[in-house]
């Protein structure tokens, strides 16, 4: 098994010095005619870098790839750069050269904070290392698992009256037709919904139970992988990439943490699996975001009923996710031209968008100037720039900067927690915190509803499990008169 006490849990400094020495002379050297000429030279030179300094660290020992603050930095450079590696043709008509060149400047300036910030973390508190360390039965979380399944779904059976099979043909509709989504306003159900993110600590608790399956019967161990792979086909339904994807890593990593030697071969079959299962997932979801999954099965069948899903996306049509860096460019047109920054209101709705309306009536609806009306798409399209758009949009650079220090000490902070890791919930704590920093890289307002998860986490080690009895110490003047060692 992985000891995780001797994970890294500090950032190298010689890697952090050619991470900011890297960028600054990347940037130098990024340039081009078009658009994609700026972000595909950006996305080969940042990482070249990411590569030497992260290899440095993993030189050295390479647990410290499971890292908070290495999977973070992966996680923004997929969300802003890695698109830009293959052709995106339809990228040079919306927007300059200029404006890309900016965005590139802006990501640069974000890994650079954060390669810096995650120095400045504080220490772990001491209840939390002690409480990520109690012993954990395979009862107990075989407990925590049902808990999460019944209470992460439990408000889509209440929309359907608890019908399993009108549950399934609704989440195989469009996005955002289900009955039991939230909607703008919210009700009493909205609180439901939050408590729904608790499903998103199954995939990990499946990891831990699967990578240590000799302690659970037949039955548990059949049971585990038929919910987790609900889990899997909820996310692919629901045509939301990030939701399958945090699916899968978490799955990987609490099954990493758990790992022996004698399932090294097997973990790396599951890691190409999930890898090639969200490629061709990854496909798939674009195309049925307004159709719905029923109807793309529909379209894609023979006359033999045999579904027909090509594992190869279409010619001239180039793998993309979500054109992150062209939509901070083009906020960089917007922002301060032509609306003035936010300041704190951007932080402010970060941090109310997980409470539902039915409890503050008077919570702010969103932003007086959403990124969607700032570049004129409509309120019927969403689309996303990272937090590297989404800070920018409250202060320029600096906010840009003040917001990658803070991404990097919180993941500095995390990854403090691999000094005692000892135990089954202590791991689920750690690798649901895991996630929320990783998914985090795509939005500031996720983060305060991806920590939900972790703190129900949390809330159940404390329930569930008990503080170790401490022996004290015999002085060692009592052992002669008491005849015994101590």
């Amino acid at each position: 098994m992985i000891d995780a006490r001797k994970l890294v849990s500090r950032p190298d400094g010689t890697a952090t010095g050619v991470w900011i020495l890297g960028l600054m002379v990347c940037y130098l050297f990024v340039s081009g005619q078009t658009p994609t000429q700026v972000a595909g030279r950006g996305a080969i030179l940042v990482g070249g870098v990411f590569a030497l300094s992260v290899g440095m660290e993993i030189w050295r020992n390479w647990k410290a790839i499971l890292r908070p603050d290495i999977v973070a930095f992966l996680a923004l450079y997929a969300l802003t750069f890695f698109e830009f590696l293959l052709p995106q043709p339809g990228v040079d008509s919306m927007l300059s050269a200029e404006s890309m060149h900016n965005a590139v400047g802006l990501a640069f300036v974000a890994f650079g904070a954060m390669a810096i910030g995650r120095h400045w973390a504080p220490p772990a508190p001491k209840y939390l290392e002690g409480l990520v360390q109690r012993p954990t039965p395979p009862r107990v979380l075989m407990i925590v698992f049902w808990i999460s399944f019944i209470l992460g779904t439990f408000y889509m059976f209440l929309a359907v009256n608890f019908n399993p099979i009108t549950m399934i043909d609704r989440m195989m509709g469009p996005r955002f037709s289900q009955p039991w989504g939230r909607g703008r306003f919210g009700d009493w159900r909205a609180l439901l919904n939050e408590i729904g993110a608790v499903i998103n600590l199954v995939p990990p608790v499946a990891g831990l139970i699967l990578s240590n399956r000799e302690k659970y019967s037949p039955i548990s161990r059949l049971i585990v992988v038929l919910i987790y792979a609900f889990c899997l086909f909820m996310g692919l339904a629901s045509s939301t990439r990030n939701v399958l994807a945090a699916y899968i890593i978490t799955f990987l990593i609490a099954y990493s943490l758990n790992l022996t030697k004698k399932r090294y071969t097997e973990f790396a079959v599951l890691c190409i699996c999930g890898v090639v299962g969200f490629y061709i997932s990854n496909h798939i979801m674009l195309e049925t975001r307004t159709i719905g999954l029923k109807n793309y099965i529909l379209l894609h069948t023979h006359s033999d009923n045999t579904p027909k899903i090509s594992l190869t996306p279409p010619q001239k049509e180039s793998f993309y996710i979500d054109l992150n860096l062209v939509n901070v460019g083009l906020l960089t047109d917007v922002f301060p031209k032509a609306h003035p920054f936010l300041g704190l209101e951007v932080p402010y709705v970060a941090l109310t968008h997980p409470i539902p309306r039915a409890i503050w009536k008077g919570k702010p609806e969103g932003l007086s100037v959403s990124m969607e009306d700032a570049l004129g798409v409509g309120p019927e399209m969403t689309i996303s720039s990272s937090f590297i758009g989404e800070s920018y949009m409250a202060g320029g650079v600096f906010a840009v900067t003040f917001t990658g220090i803070f991404f990097g000490m919180l993941a500095g902070w995390w990854g403090r927690f691999t000094v005692g890791l000892s135990s089954g919930l202590g791991l689920l704590i750690y690798a649901s915190g895991f996630l929320a920093i990783a998914i985090s890289m795509r939005s500031l307002y996720v983060l305060s509803v991806a920590i939900l998860p972790t703190v129900a986490a949390i809330t159940l080690a404390m329930l569930l499990t008990r503080k170790p009895v401490e022996r004290k110490q015999i002085p060692p003047a009592w052992v002669e008169v008491l005849g015994r060692k101590p």
